[in-house]
């Protein structure tokens, strides 16, 4: 366990963990599940059938809703993949999407995260984006920070656009992916980490300062690094305890 007076980290299944954070106590929810394509991720075991799968999801998401403020909002990246001997396409998003609706969420929006460094294939065309699924408890009453997030005009020289805060972002992102170069300059072994200025956008657009966001599948620690950043509380879980020192030296927690 890690415990700070804005973290809290602990080390096991989340469907477990997170009956302890009581009903309606986080406004936010951001996190990226194992995408069941054999990552090396050590105790978890990337390779369950699809229907284990899908019930991990939905136990998960149950709970969510259940932690979440009547207010709060729920991001859940998820990427299509290749499955199955043919390895035909599988749409994970959309699985997501069912099961966030099956829970009660109303989606805001399926925000389309695009980048370059990945491999290319040769048999389809090659993959470049995932999904973030964006589900809201109450679709009437929901944080949404839009003039935080504002990114600037592409027409630099129109003078009607004077004084303004700038354009929404759309649902359409580009962030890079942390390729394995990266990872090695950080000093970091997870096999899967989010772009840590994507999670402070979700973070900014979706919270106010003081709120608590909470990460069921914290990996290498990126959310709570992320709401720490942003002057916010953060919950972690994560299934494997061998990522803890990696979490620790990117939190600067003392332990």
């Amino acid at each position: 366990m890690i415990k700070t007076k804005d973290i809290f980290v602990d080390f096991g299944d989340c469907r477990k963990l997170i009956k302890k954070v009581p009903d309606s106590s986080v406004r936010l929810v951001v996190t990226s599940p194992p995408y069941n394509i054999g990552k090396p991720y050590g105790k978890y075991l990337d390779t369950i059938p699809l229907d284990e799968w899908k019930k991990l999801i939905k136990d998960i998401t149950k709970e969510i809703y259940r932690v979440l403020k009547p207010d709060g909002s729920f991001f859940l990246n998820l990427s299509p993949i290749p499955y199955g001997e043919d390895r035909e396409i599988l749409p994970l998003p959309f699985i997501g999407y069912q099961i966030m609706k099956e829970e009660n969420f109303k989606i805001r929006n399926i925000i389309t995260w695009t980048f370059n460094n990945m491999q290319n294939c040769t048999n389809r065309l090659s993959g470049r984006y995932e999904n973030i699924v964006w589900g809201v408890k109450d679709i009437k009453n929901y944080v949404f920070n839009l003039d935080k997030i504002r990114i600037p005009y592409i027409t630099q020289n129109d003078k009607r656009l004077a004084g303004g805060k700038g354009r929404n972002p759309t649902d359409v992102w580009y962030f890079n992916r942390v390729n394995n170069m990266t990872k090695k300059s950080l000093n970091l072994k997870h096999p899967t980490i989010y772009p840590l200025d994507m999670i402070e956008r979700i973070i900014t657009m979706s919270s106010d300062k003081g709120d608590t966001v909470l990460d069921p599948f914290l990996g290498s620690g990126t959310t709570c690094l992320a709401a720490l950043k942003l002057g916010r509380k953060s919950i972690g879980f994560e299934m494997d305890s061998s990522y803890k020192k990696e979490i620790i030296k990117r939190l600067n927690v003392r332990q």
